[in-house]
């Protein structure tokens, strides 16, 4: 049952992220999209996508080995002669 939250939370974390970067974009456009080929976008907002893009790559990559890692001790236990 610990094991089944452990991934149950790692892919919430990962879907969390994704919400949020979604509602985070959506709203640097509204604040950017009057002012869209009149002025520059500052440096800051181009920093902020790639470190967001880079966190929701790193949660996901964690997502899929605690995945694999449950999927890989369920299927030892199962064909280990003690654990019966």
């Amino acid at each position: 049952m610990q094991l089944n939250l452990m991934v149950i939370a790692a892919w919430a974390v990962t879907a969390l992220l994704v919400l949020l970067g979604w509602a985070t974009g959506v709203t640097l456009w509204s604040y950017m999209e009057p002012v869209v080929d009149t002025v520059d976008p500052p440096a800051s907002y181009y920093v902020a996508a790639w470190a967001g893009v880079a966190a929701l790559a790193l949660s996901f990559v964690v997502s899929i080995c605690v995945t694999l890692y449950v999927a890989k001790s369920r299927a030892t236990r199962r064909h280990h002669p003690l654990s019966r």
